[in-house]
């Protein structure tokens, strides 16, 4: 693995790196490499916080004589010009949520004619422009501005580098204006990492774009987004001064989160109107009448209510982190590892001399001032098929890496980067792609990408972390294996053929995530599934529920039921057993109150089992202040068909063929970790059929077992938790990465299962038998009519009474 790294160029010295290790030991063992989506706060800053907030009293600024509080925010607000090099002469501090609410300051506030408050025709309106790699949040601008009366307009990539290059004639300062224009562009892009010209920033001011606009006329302001920027670049404001500036300090450095600023400058502000006011922002207000006057200093005028203080007195903190390391150390230092990585990622071939990558990218990574700290990629199979981003995040999960998936909320960039049209990304909604959803491919195409992104504490050990997930589950052996595909069912013909299946055995998993309870007897089915099937779940202090994804030990406690005891006994290793009852005795008792969590979106309500278990529990699994929940009679929990569940994720019942599991278990033979006699499992089902070849299961419909019909709602599909060996709690990166392979990314083992009722099976019998009722009157007829020759009007009645047949079933 270390021979598929290229040379890194080392910025920290010894003392730096010593330093950082102690400042983020939690990173032991992990491989954080998402920091444009949020960087991590240190060990000190956080003390100081905790110290600072334990040992001051702070009060509300807005209080009469409360001057401690009011002091540090005001400089706090220095700090901040400070770290860009400016000063409250030139530029002031709008405190805001983040760079989002700063952008829709100014997309509701900014005046675009020279008539105050007037929206008249876009003929004298100025003009919004923006580049095509930029945030939603940039894009969100455009209906609040064009309600204003600007016209808005797209730069495509390309295009605004080329009106840039143009040589630009200065603007006469006399020449009279008739409207204010808006340019709006990102420092650098959270897609590719490529930073763009901050020279832009004055050559906008000079004009450089009135000529494309059609407005010689009009003056020209510029909004910078520097979200992505400043928390890894040094933004001199001294040198380049754009008119707003938007940040956000968790990306800067990880706390406190929903705290940001818009840097106004001074000379500028006079474009910006507010209509709306709260507490705070005005001198003076009536009630009875609407008549008040807002305060004249910009940044009281725009902070409505009050500020988060608490928040803004604990950024001195992170800035201190900031000046020690100096933000050009930073810049170098994370540019040395995106360059390392992007040149390590560009070596790496499958043995058939194909590419594994394919890196997005406006640089070669050989220039810092056009390069920022990430690196967008998706990975190739050797055959020239993609690899879907969520295969390659569950496979980084078991290597415990963290990085992000999808377009980064940069549509733009996105489309860009990946050669799709405006059609193919309409297709693609139409076909059940959204943002931040889990449709990675579609027709093979991907429909977003992977994003590495360093920070100042990342090292050369995420880099090779990155690189040896990438070599180890998706570089191919020296042979190519290519199955057809499995999952592909044909509904245009019916299926009469009936399989006979042995049900060989059943489980239940009590507490979710938790270890099985193999079912040795008669059950119970009732309307969420099987009895005591996820009845309980263990909650965390903050509300949460426990899984394996994040804690792989919970399969180790071990569940056992004793119904004629109505007992359920607890085991983990080296500790003692314990029993609870099986009856939810505490719905009514005041000790034990409804508690509420969510799973998988869903809301979800249970009763607290009691204090004796919660420390058993929070002894066993190393966590405090855990609870046992068990699900009460209120809120449920519904399915992917709406039908009432329990704890369960999906489905009333999971279902897992035998020979399925067998010829997952041939094909990762060469895996010495992987324990097939304990393969089965890995996939957590409740019913374990055997007697039918592999994958028949993705052709049912519908199963009988017994007295009980059940419909089939569609195949599991899994992520990195079927590579937790269910009986001893290790990790591999099998089975994932050979059904990934074998199946081209379609990450899926097993089928959920919902019960019928009798109405429905009658349904369900009454259109089968209608459909047969009417194949049998058609063919008489043609048989009397003597039409039956004529084999294309027989297809086309068949194909008709067939696709009605499934249309009601």
């Amino acid at each position: 693995m270390v021979d598929t790294i290229v040379e890194f160029t080392s910025i920290y010295d010894d003392a730096t790196v010593r330093s950082l290790e102690n400042e983020f030991s939690r990173l032991k063992g992990e491989c954080y490499v998402d920091h444009a989506g949020a960087t991590l706060y240190s060990d000190t800053q956080i003390r100081n916080v905790s110290a600072d907030l334990h040992g001051s009293l702070y009060a509300n600024p807005h209080s009469t004589g409360n001057s401690l509080t009011q002091d540090i925010i005001e400089r706090t607000r220095y700090r901040i010009l400070s770290h860009f090099n400016t000063n409250p002469d030139e530029y002031s501090v709008i405190f805001t949520s983040g760079a989002t609410a700063s952008l829709k300051i100014v997309a509701e506030g900014f005046r675009f004619t020279m008539e105050n408050n007037k929206v008249v025709m876009s003929s004298h309106s100025g003009s919004f422009i923006y580049v095509q790699d930029n945030h939603t949040s940039v894009l969100g601008m455009r209906d609040v501005v064009a309600a204003r009366g600007a016209d808005t307009i797209c730069l495509g990539h390309d295009q605004a580098f080329q009106i840039f290059s143009q040589p630009t004639t200065s603007r006469d300062s006399d020449e009279r204006q008739s409207s204010n224009s808006l340019f709006v562009y990102s420092a650098q892009c959270n897609f590719s990492g490529l930073k763009y010209p901050l020279k832009w920033i004055s050559d906008t001011h000079t004009g450089a774009l009135s000529v494309f606009v059609r407005k010689p006329s009009t003056r020209w302001y510029v909004l910078l987004d520097a979200a992505s920027f400043v928390p890894t670049n040094n933004l001199d404001l001294s040198v380049f001064k754009p008119d707003f500036v938007c940040l956000s300090f968790y990306k800067m450095f990880g706390y406190p989160t929903g705290i940001g600023a818009l840097l106004v400058k001074n000379t500028s502000s006079d474009v910006l109107d507010k209509t709306y006011y709260g507490g705070g922002t005005v001198d003076i207000a009536l009630s009875s009448e609407r008549f008040h006057r807002k305060r004249e200093i910009l940044y009281q005028r725009f902070e409505d209510g009050t500020v988060p203080f608490l928040s803004i007195v604990s950024l001195q903190y992170g800035f201190e982190i900031l000046s020690k390391l100096t933000m050009d150390r930073i810049s170098k230092h994370v540019f040395s590892l995106a360059k390392t990585l992007h040149h390590s990622l560009l070596t790496l071939h499958h043995c058939n001399g194909k590419p594994v990558v394919k890196l997005y990218s406006d640089s070669d990574y050989e220039d810092r001032r056009s390069q920022g700290g990430i690196v967008a990629f998706n990975v190739m199979r050797s055959n020239g098929e993609y690899v879907g981003y969520m295969e390659v995040l569950n496979m980084a999960a078991l290597f415990k890496v963290h990085l992000r998936t999808g377009c980064f909320c940069n549509p733009g960039a996105c489309q860009r980067h990946l050669s799709l049209s405006t059609k193919d990304i309409l297709e693609n909604y139409e076909a059940g792609y959204t943002c931040s959803g889990i449709a990675d491919l579609i027709n093979g195409k991907p429909t977003g990408a992977v994003r590495i992104s360093f920070g100042y504490m990342s090292t050369i050990k995420d880099v090779e972390t990155v690189v040896l997930m990438i070599t180890k589950c998706f570089i191919d052996e020296p042979y190519i294996r290519k199955l057809p595909e499995w999952n592909a069912i044909n509904t245009s013909k019916i299926n009469t053929q009936i399989n006979k299946c042995i049900l060989k055995r059943l489980f239940i998993y009590p507490i979710k995530s938790c270890g099985a309870h193999e079912i040795t007897d008669s059950w119970n089915l009732n309307s969420k599934g099987l009895e005591f099937d996820r009845e309980w779940m263990i909650m965390t202090s903050s509300g949460t529920c426990l899984t394996q994804k994040h804690h792989i030990n919970l399969c180790l406690l071990k569940p056992v039921i004793l119904r004629k005891e109505n007992i359920m006994k607890l085991t983990y290793p080296g500790m003692p057993m314990i029993e609870i009852s099986l009856k939810n005795s505490y719905e009514k008792s005041m000790k034990h109150p409804i508690c509420q969590s969510r799973i998988c979106e869903s809301r979800v309500e249970g009763i607290d089992c009691g204090s004796e278990v919660s420390e058993w529990l929070s002894l066993a699994l190393g966590k405090p202040n855990l609870r046992l929940i068990q699900q009460s009679h209120g809120r449920q929990k519904k399915g992917l068909d709406k039908t009432e569940l329990s704890f369960s994720s999906q489905a009333q019942y999971l279902a897992i063929n035998e020979a399925s599991v067998s010829w997952l278990n041939d094909k990762v033979s060469h895996d010495l970790d992987f324990k097939k006699d304990t393969a089965v499992h890995r996939f957590r089902g409740n019913i374990i059929v055997e007697g039918c070849e592999a994958f028949d299961e993705m052709k049912w419909k519908h199963i009988c077992i017994g007295n009980n019909n059940f419909e089939v709602n569609g195949p599991c599909t899994r992520c990195q938790m079927i590579c937790i060996d269910q009986t001893t709690g290790e990790k591999t990166i099998e089975p994932l990465r050979t059904l990934a392979e074998e199946f081209h990314g379609k990450l899926r083992f097993g089928i959920y299962l919902t019960r019928l009722e009798n109405t429905q099976v009658l349904g369900l019998m009454y259109n089968f038998l209608h459909w047969f009722t009417c194949r049998y009157i058609f063919d008489h007829i043609c048989d009397f009519t003597k039409v039956w020759k004529r084999e294309s009007l027989k297809f086309r009645v068949y194909q008709f009474i067939i696709d009605l047949y499934f249309e009601r079933s």
